[in-house]
């Protein structure tokens, strides 16, 4: 079992996407560059970030950040004082960091959402949501059934694993 993360994610981290600019960047046409000025843990930054822009199949272009420290395009960059591409951090996404047993929760916990279910697999099963398919139906509770199974023996597993360990004597 892989050992337990001890970094942050990029989701520590504030971002900046260039979809938030989109409108405002197609009507000035000839941009080049964003100036930023911001407040980063007590320090003052200000500078601009350079923009690309390549042109898309259909028309029109689509915009691009050029990361201040490497120069990569990129579409969002995280703030870590200044604002770098993913690359620069060197920090993982956070589903890059979860544990075999986390990825297991994530996935029967998504099916429950798409199910309309209450959150939790302690909740069970709670019926068919209204116009979704039989066959969609019974697969995905199908398949939220073997990950439930997965989950329980996992767990069982763990604490078969540490009863020796642990001492339950006050």
């Amino acid at each position: 079992m892989p050992a337990i993360a001890t970094t942050l994610s990029l989701s520590n981290y504030s971002k900046l996407c260039i979809s938030r600019y989109r409108d405002q960047l197609r009507r000035s046409g000839k941009a080049s560059s964003i100036d930023l000025g911001y407040s980063y843990r007590g320090k003052s930054y200000s500078y601009s970030i350079r923009l690309d822009k390549t042109a898309c199949n259909y028309g029109s272009y689509r915009y691009w950040w050029l990361c201040p420290k490497c120069s990569k395009r990129v579409s969002v960059l995280y703030c870590a004082g200044t604002y770098v591409c993913r690359h620069c951090l060197n920090t993982p996404y956070g589903s890059q960091l979860q544990q075999p047993i986390d990825r297991l929760f994530s996935r029967a916990e998504s099916i429950r959402q798409r199910l309309g279910w209450q959150s939790g697999i302690a909740h069970g099963n709670q019926g068919r949501p209204k116009h979704m398919h039989f066959t969609t139906y019974y697969k995905l509770v199908t398949e939220h059934d073997k990950l439930v199974q997965k989950i329980c023996g996992a767990s069982m597993a763990a604490i078969d694993k540490n009863k020796g360990r642990a001492s339950y004597e006050r």
